[in-house]
């Protein structure tokens, strides 16, 4: 399930085009038109999400009992887990046209944008994507998909390894890593 999960959060990016500002929008439409290059979707998605926070929220309290080495080693790990399931399933995302159904802003940096994603032969399916601006640039944190906001499941994944007694932060790369 966990890996159901990055994968579609990770597919789901590819063809998001952002409504939260110009800036998110530019990076976004730039993932979007490379999608079919597996190369250059991979370097998109590092562009568009903000996979240091994404990583370090799904550690969540965890966090703060690792080292600098091992959160580093985990946001590695997450990073190309999510990479890899994206060159997975990117066939799926090819043809798939996203429209922007509106926006609702949470804060000065923080918006939700809902969007409908359209596949050839499936029924339209609304997502809604967590967008907020870091250092001047907007970056994807979460994204909704059938009810769920997937960086909080996953987050729960890794609170469900790392809560077992003696459980490692070697347990939840393992878990990314299988």
């Amino acid at each position: 399930m966990f890996r159901a999960l990055v994968a579609s959060t990770a597919l789901a990016l590819m063809a998001l085009p952002a409504a939260a500002g110009p800036e998110a929008e530019a990076v976004i439409e730039g993932a979007a038109r490379q999608i079919g290059d597996p190369v250059k979707s991979r370097e998109a998605i590092r562009e568009s999400v903000d996979i240091d926070t994404v990583a370090n929220f799904t550690l969540g309290k965890h966090a703060r009992r690792v080292s600098e080495e091992e959160r580093a080693r985990f946001v590695e790990a997450f990073e190309n887990y999510l990479l890899d399931s994206l060159e997975g399933h990117g066939e799926q995302f090819r043809d798939a046209k996203v429209t922007i159904l509106g926006s609702k802003d949470r804060g000065d940096d923080d918006s939700i944008v809902e969007t409908r994603v359209d596949r050839p032969g499936e029924d339209p399916e609304t997502v809604r994507w967590r967008v907020i601006k870091k250092d001047n640039d907007w970056r994807v944190v979460d994204v909704e998909v059938a009810g769920l906001w997937l960086a909080i499941e996953q987050r729960a994944q890794i609170a469900a390894i790392m809560d077992r007694p003696h459980a490692t932060i070697d347990d939840a790369i393992k878990a990314l890593n299988s």
